[in-house]
């Protein structure tokens, strides 16, 4: 058996289609496996993605095959020894597996698109019970294969997941070329186009957050950061997550934010270009908006707190820092 023959095994194994006899020759080639070379992450890449999600799945496919209550079954064997198997050879150095190449998904002909225009929200329930709070200038892409083939989407702009729990079926979101993997939390994804990075904060549970080239684990009150321009990804600590759950309710709140940070988030929520001119190097804002308002109210509101003046051209907005802070 070739490598590629043992990813189908595994594939029909993980969705429960694998015949006995299939299970046999995973398990089979699972040990003439322990002879071959160690992980050479040089030449297949990182194996730090899928590690907990995998470990998770398998561990759960072991404790579906023997309910507590109900009696042992012989022909259960196959399937547990496999489950057993293969969680050894991830822990042995079978990590090749989850870093090939993933086919391209089955065309599905029902897109599933939902979308806000500037300044709107909404609430959203998935098939699979998730909740999601699509920001403004936001669109959400599914197949009409979510929540029963698979539970993956496609994010541009921003949103909060309240993930529901499936251990068989990984939630997966694209967010440009970024992929964020998740069984059961709650975090919120800022990928709108215009931005320099996308940012993956997480408020409970654990994400895995990475790209082809690496990944990294994000727990509560942490940050994934992908840089666009570098195509790398960093992770930040001591983040104030519980600001997510007013922010997925459109108040954005600041503490001592630049102004630019400020100017650019307004922008990407009402889909407009916000400059500031004047000096701003010891400028700061303190305080919050509700964008379920008009971006006018907002803005008058940051020009108030700061003395400046508000300028409309007609496709930019101008904050006028008249005097220094």
């Amino acid at each position: 058996m070739n490598r590629q023959e043992f990813y189908s095994l595994i594939d029909k194994w993980m969705d429960g289609s694998a015949s006995e006899e299939e299970v046999e020759q995973l398990m089979n080639y699972y040990h003439s496996f322990k002879t071959t070379q160690e992980w050479n992450e040089a030449e297949l890449g990182t194996k730090s993605l899928l590690e907990e999600e995998m470990e998770q799945q398998l561990l759960s496919r072991i404790r579906v095959a023997i309910p507590e209550a109900a009696p042992f079954k012989r022909t259960w064997w196959p399937k547990i020894a496999a489950a057993a198997a293969v969680l050894f050879v991830l822990s042995a150095g079978g990590w090749w597996y989850f870093q090939r190449p993933v086919a391209p998904a089955p065309v599905h002909s029902l897109q599933q698109l939902v979308a806000t225009k500037a300044g709107e929200h909404k609430k959203i329930q998935l098939p699979d019970s998730t909740t999601v709070w699509l920001s403004p200038a936001s669109t959400l892409a599914y197949t009409d294969a979510f929540g029963k083939e698979n539970r993956e989407l496609t994010l541009s702009g921003e949103a909060f997941f309240d993930v529901s729990t499936n251990a068989v079926k990984p939630f997966i979101i694209h967010s440009g070329r970024v992929t964020t993997r998740v069984l059961g939390t709650s975090f919120n994804i800022q990928a709108f186009d215009a931005q320099p990075d996308v940012a993956v904060t997480v408020l409970t549970g654990k994400v895995a957050v990475g790209n082809a080239d690496s990944a990294v684990h994000v727990s509560p009150s942490e940050r994934a950061v992908f840089s666009k321009a570098t195509g790398t990804i960093r992770k930040e600590d001591g983040v104030a997550a519980a600001g997510l759950l007013s922010r997925r309710e459109g108040i954005l709140k600041y503490d001592r934010a630049g102004l630019p940070e400020v100017a650019a988030e307004l922008g990407y929520y009402y889909n407009v270009k916000i400059e500031i001119k004047g000096k701003i190097s010891n400028c700061f804002y303190f305080g919050e908006f509700n964008t379920n308002g008009t971006l006018e109210k907002a803005l008058r509101q940051l020009c108030l707190s700061l003395n400046a003046t508000l300028e409309n051209n007609g496709s930019t907005y101008i904050i006028r820092m008249d005097k220094e802070c």
